[in-house]
C-alpha cells in the first residue's frame, strides 16, 4: 500500500490569500457613518444610546424645588435605570445648596437601588434634630404617609442631603461646597423645598 503526501504548501498560499483580501475589504469597505474614517474603530460603535426621554425631562424640569434661576439645571445623560437627570448650579434660596443631582428613575427597585448608592458613598450622620438617617421623611401636609427616605454626611468633608420621593420616583442629592452651607442650613433649606 502506498501513501500520497499532501502538499499543504499551495492550500495554505490560497488560504492566505483568502483571508489577505477579505481583511483588505473590511478595512476599505465604506461604512453605513459618513463620519467614521475607513479602519477607524468608534467608540460607540458596539453601544447603543438611550432616546431621550422628553416627557421623563419635562416632567423631571417640573419636580425641581423653587429657587433654581432659568437654565441652571442642564440635562445630563442618565444613568441606568434612570429616566432623566438633571445637574443643577446654585439654588438662588437662603442657603440653598451650590450643586444638586435629580434623578427620575423607572419603578422603585430603581430608586431604592440608586439612593443605596448614593448612602453608601457619603459618610452617613444623623440628621440635625437628631432625626435618623437613613430614615423615613414625612411632608407636613400628610403626617401620617412617608413619602420617601432621607440621608444626611458628609462627602469629602461636605455637607450632604440625598432624599427620595416615592410616589414620582425622584432621587435628589444637594451639596454644599468649601463655602457652605453647613449641614443644619442645608436641612433647613431641604424642609422647607422637600
Amino acid at each position: 500500500m502506498k501513501v500520497e503526501r499532501v502538499r499543504l504548501g499551495p492550500i495554505a498560499a490560497g488560504v492566505a490569500g483568502v483571508l489577505a483580501i477579505g481583511l483588505a475589504a473590511w478595512l476599505f469597505w465604506p461604512s453605513s457613518d459618513a463620519s467614521e474614517s475607513p479602519g477607524a474603530a468608534s467608540p460607540t460603535a458596539t453601544t447603543t444610546e438611550k432616546p431621550v426621554d422628553t416627557e421623563a425631562q419635562a416632567k423631571l424640569q417640573r419636580l425641581l424645588p423653587p429657587g433654581y434661576p432659568s437654565n441652571s439645571c442642564k440635562q445630563v445623560d442618565p444613568p441606568k435605570d434612570a429616566l432623566a437627570q438633571l445637574d443643577c448650579a446654585k439654588n438662588a434660596d437662603t442657603d440653598g445648596p451650590p450643586s444638586a443631582t435629580y434623578t427620575l428613575v423607572r419603578d422603585k427597585d430603581a430608586l431604592k437601588a440608586a439612593f443605596d448608592g448614593v448612602a453608601g458613598g457619603i459618610g452617613v450622620v444623623n440628621c440635625p434634630g437628631n432625626i435618623q438617617s437613613p430614615g423615613p421623611w414625612r411632608r407636613n401636609a400628610t403626617p401620617q404617609q412617608v413619602s420617601g427616605t432621607l440621608v444626611c454626611g458628609l462627602q469629602q468633608g461636605r455637607p450632604t442631603l440625598a432624599w427620595t420621593d416615592d410616589i414620582v420616583l425622584l432621587l435628589a442629592v444637594v451639596k454644599a461646597d468649601d463655602k457652605g452651607p453647613t449641614l443644619d442650613q442645608l436641612y433647613s433649606w431641604w424642609t422647607s423645598h422637600s
